[in-house]
């Protein structure tokens, strides 16, 4: 599996691709607890990514801290292709 992005509160680190799509769209990027286009991640599923959470567990209590986007390995350039499109909708292209 090939990272493609760490979205964690406060900061993120996205593949520079990933960003450069991301920012071109013109949506906000802080819209959900300071995490940097945390509610888009069911487009970056749509577009073939896998999102797992990192949550910290304290006893019998957890919270989260973030996810990693992640794609499987040479499957880097349909992602980049198809998730533009998917975004296109969102901002009504």
């Amino acid at each position: 599996m090939t990272q493609l992005a760490s979205i964690t509160i406060g900061k993120s680190e996205y593949d520079p691709r990933f960003w450069e799509i991301l920012e071109e769209t013109g949506l906000e990027p802080q819209d959900f607890e300071g995490l940097d286009y945390f509610s888009y991640v069911p487009f970056f599923v749509i577009a073939g990514a896998t999102v797992t959470p990192q949550i910290r567990v304290h006893g019998d209590h957890s919270h989260f801290e973030g996810a990693t986007i992640t794609v499987p390995d040479g499957e880097e350039e349909i992602f980049f292709t198809v998730l533009p499109q998917l975004l296109a909708q969102v901002v009504g292209e």
